[in-house]
């Protein structure tokens, strides 16, 4: 929702790297946010296992909301130590989805294996994402 507003506020002023900002809210608050926490959920269904607590998983995209928001204020501002702290925030969510993870496989039910290693996949691409993100921040600031 607020990388729609802040494409229509974009395309009606000049914003220094908004585009940017569009894209990464858009990606990681969005699409990666709707990937980790109902794709972990789903797995939990298709394996037949517990899911999740409630305030597990909220803490989980918590920390993942307040990593992205971190690392976007921080980049616009040309704060690399804001771009790192968000960062350690994003990776710390990832810790913790992976530990889900791995309670999952270890879940009775043998069904979904693909799945399983296509969420795994996603916890992966998503910490090296971090990782390349940041090195990025910090060339470019």
């Amino acid at each position: 929702m607020a990388a729609g507003a802040l494409a229509v506020v974009r395309l009606t002023r000049p914003l220094d790297r908004g585009w940017w900002l569009v894209a990464y809210l858009s990606l990681v608050g969005g699409v990666a946010q709707l990937m980790l926490g109902p794709g972990l959920l789903a797995l939990a269904r298709l394996r037949q296992a517990p899911s999740p607590t409630g305030p597990a998983l909220f803490t989980r995209l918590v920390l993942w909301n307040v990593g992205t928001l971190l690392v976007a204020a921080a980049n616009m501002a040309r704060a690399m130590a804001g771009v790192v702290a968000g960062s350690v925030l994003l990776l710390a969510a990832l810790a913790l989805f992976t530990g889900d993870l791995r309670l999952l496989r270890a879940a009775a039910s043998e069904a979904a294996p693909r799945w399983l290693r296509g969420y795994a996949f996603l916890l992966v691409f998503l910490a090296i994402s971090v990782g390349v993100g940041t090195a990025l921040a910090y060339r470019g600031r």
